[in-house]
């Protein structure tokens, strides 16, 4: 783990801890919602604050005729929603500028993972077999591991691969014998250090090999976040070099009932979702979705 150790403290050096991600993904996990904890944080924080006041008079929320101040806004929101607002805003900090070992442009790497937490959340509320709120929060950090990537071996790390090798080796594998562990491995090892929930560091550490029934680790927050990882590369958010060079588990496809037909209605409203969370947050929506 030595080496491990040391790619995660240079990572926590440029990345500090997301607090805020880490306390909301506790209360979602634990079930205690702290309203008045939320509260405060969205009325300290200018952009969050702009977010919400935008969101509560849109036309999904609002009244013809009234415009909510902020704290009224709050209320109308309720806390899922308010969640997910903080979460967006301060995933978009996180994941400011990462992904150019993996030749994503700019925000690229967070559009991705948006993307995966809105359809993790889709196929947890359709399977009902999670908690479609921790899917939101383990989708949206499953590929945190590359912020890592990006700090040992920066914007070059993966130019030297033969395309015509990767299909039969993985990608993964290429991580490994330049860094001796996946981005997965040192996505849970970086969400450890941050305190977030375990069962959210093992969906990100599984989160391209899930377990099979009845192995160890075996839980189905990890097959709706493989799955979810899917549904974003087939929606076209962020497809870096990696591409599609990874397989979806035939025991995830049979046991949330993937086909063409459902993957497809997921791909939309997974789409549908972003571009409607695009519109809603300041300095995104200019980017079109993909």
């Amino acid at each position: 783990m030595g080496s491990v150790e040391t790619l995660i403290d240079k990572c926590v050096k440029l990345s500090p801890a997301p607090v805020v991600i880490a306390r909301v993904a506790s209360m979602l996990s634990s079930g205690e919602y702290n309203s008045k904890e939320l509260e405060d944080l969205i009325m300290t924080d200018e952009a969050i604050s702009a977010s919400v006041l935008r969101t509560a008079n849109s036309a999904a929320y609002g009244v013809p005729g009234r415009v909510f101040d902020l704290r009224e806004g709050i209320v109308r929101l309720g806390s899922k929603t308010l969640r997910r607002i903080v979460l967006e805003h301060k995933s978009s900090e996180l994941f400011d500028g990462a992904g150019e070992a993996y030749g994503l442009r700019r925000q690229d790497l967070w559009r991705g993972s948006v993307g995966g937490a809105l359809a993790a959340e889709l196929i947890a509320e359709s399977r009902k077999v999670c908690e479609p709120g921790v899917a939101y929060v383990a989708g949206l950090l499953r590929d945190i591991g590359k912020l890592a990537v990006d700090v040992a071996l920066g914007a070059d790390a993966f130019r030297d691969i033969d395309p015509d090798e990767t299909p039969e080796r993985g990608f993964t594998e290429q991580e490994r014998l330049r860094l001796g562990v996946d981005h997965a491995e040192l996505g849970a090892a970086l969400a450890k250090r941050w305190n977030l929930p375990d069962r959210i560091c093992a969906a990100i550490h599984h989160h391209h090999r899930p377990p099979e029934p009845g192995e160890t680790g075996a839980d189905p927050l990890i097959d709706v976040v493989h799955a979810a990882d899917f549904i974003t590369l087939w929606s076209g958010l962020c497809i870096g070099d990696d591409g599609l060079q990874y397989q979806l588990a035939p025991h995830v496809r049979e046991s949330l009932k993937i086909d063409r037909a459902s993957a497809e209605h997921e791909i939309v409203e997974t789409m549908t979702r972003f571009r409607d969370l695009e519109e809603a947050i300041s300095g995104h929506s200019e980017q079109g979705a993909a």
